[in-house]
């Protein structure tokens, strides 16, 4: 059964993480035709995080997904291993009644909260045995990336594991020539998109992204105290890595 929590925000609250409501609400089908054309290479980083699961699970576990969306890739993702709850957050609402049809049919317990996960994950007391957060925290200043990362690892507990799928910069570049490397390569590249649509991902790209180096990523991660952090993949135009974070063995 799928049960959907709305959290409404008090009057005059911040929501911190404004700039990804705005990306779901104004640019859902640019993101979706990168999404199903695979330019994101979701099909690679959802094997990978079905593999690692059933690699670390052999008994039920717990499953959080932070910033969810329409959980699109996870039906397929979680199928055959031994999820047995499901909790998805996000910001947005028309993402998650989206996110509610997809795991309809599911065989494990299914929880989607309406809230901004940097407000929600330091106030979350349950316990996740996995975590995943996909292209979505690079939004946040570097001190906030370090605070969420806390979050997580406290959720995690002592043997939980933590998958992460962001833009991320390469050894000695700096934001700016992130920026301008994404725009010399994928604005070719991405053909689906007409040029109304690339240039909607553009300024989101260009205003909110702000990735860290590989090195940095797993340096967050090792400082808020996963016993392990490693790279795991890097899609083939070199923009969007896949780190894992084990608590322990």
């Amino acid at each position: 059964m799928v049960n959907v929590h709305i959290h409404q925000f008090k009057a005059g609250g911040t929501v911190v993480d404004a700039a990804a409501l705005e990306q779901f609400q104004k640019q859902w089908a640019t993101y979706r035709k990168l999404v199903e054309s695979d330019l994101l290479s979701h099909r690679a980083v959802g094997r990978l995080l079905h593999d690692n699961l059933n690699q670390r699970f052999t008994a039920p576990f717990t499953f959080l997904d932070i910033a969810c969306g329409d959980a699109s890739m996870m039906k397929r993702a979680l199928t055959g291993t031994k999820v047995r709850h499901y909790h998805g957050i996000d910001l947005s609402q028309p993402a998650l009644e989206l996110a509610a049809k997809n795991l309809a049919a599911v065989p494990f317990a299914v929880d989607l909260d309406h809230r901004d996960f940097v407000d929600a994950m330091p106030r979350r007391s349950e316990h996740a045995d996995a975590a995943w957060c996909s292209l979505s925290i690079h939004h946040l200043a570097t001190d906030d990336k370090l605070k969420l990362m806390q979050a997580i690892h406290r959720a995690a507990g002592s043997r939980g594991m933590f998958l992460l799928y962001e833009p991320t910069r390469r050894d000695g570049e700096d934001r700016a020539a992130f920026l301008e490397r994404f725009r010399r390569t994928n604005e070719p590249l991405w053909k689906v998109l007409t040029p109304p649509e690339w240039e909607q991902i553009w300024h989101h790209v260009s205003t909110s992204d702000f990735p860290e180096t590989a090195a940095k990523w797993c340096e967050l991660g090792r400082t808020v105290g996963f016993a392990q952090a490693r790279q795991v993949f890097a899609d083939p135009t070199d923009f969007f890595r896949l780190f894992r974070f084990d608590c322990g063995e």
